[in-house]
């Protein structure tokens, strides 16, 4: 009996990666899905209705993670995505900069980067992680050129680091989606 059980369990644990990795036909479905989803969002934008392009882009995002999750989980790769590796920034948190020093926004070092003119009707506000940067403030004059001058981490491809006052926001470039926030350190 006791072999028995030893041989399940073995089994099992031999099964369980096989079952965790995406199968070609897969991939192939996701690829698809996510050409799907995009004649989808260039019809609703021919037609022009505002709340079928938003469902639409939503659907064509939702088809390109699942893509990726299945080709990461094909090729084995267990790395974190940048995307998951939120640490304490979630509020502007305690993360260190490039050099180990701790950011302005904890009373660290905090740059002069010249004076901050808001987009036409734009104002102050706290921005928290999660949250979608309006597209007025994506301009390249927002852009935090060298990040790392600032003690500010590389942005990863696709997301781009943006001045908004005296914060460095780090959202994704396709949607504004904040996915980082340094807060005070400019003046």
């Amino acid at each position: 009996m006791r072999n028995f059980i030893l041989a399940t369990v073995a089994l099992a644990s031999l099964a369980m990666p096989l079952a965790a990795q995406a199968y070609p036909g897969e991939i192939r479905d996701d690829q698809r899905d996510v050409q799907r989803q995009t004649r989808q969002l260039n019809e609703a934008r021919r037609d022009g209705d505002p709340r079928a392009i938003r469902e639409e882009r939503r659907d064509v995002v939702g088809a390109r993670r699942e893509l990726r999750e299945d080709v990461r989980d094909r090729r084995g790769d267990d790395r974190r995505d940048w995307r998951d590796g939120r640490g304490d920034d979630r509020r502007g948190g305690d993360w260190r900069g490039h050099d180990g020093r701790p950011g302005g926004w904890e009373g660290g070092r905090r740059y002069n980067a010249g004076r901050y003119y808001y987009p036409r009707g734009g104002s102050y506000r706290a921005w928290n992680v999660g949250g979608f940067l309006p597209r007025s403030y994506w301009g390249e004059r927002y852009w935090v050129g060298r990040p790392v001058a600032y003690g500010l981490p590389y942005a990863a491809r696709g997301t781009r680091w943006i001045r908004v006052g005296p914060d460095a926001l780090l959202i994704r470039s396709y949607d504004g989606s904040v996915v980082r926030v340094a807060r005070g350190i400019f003046y």
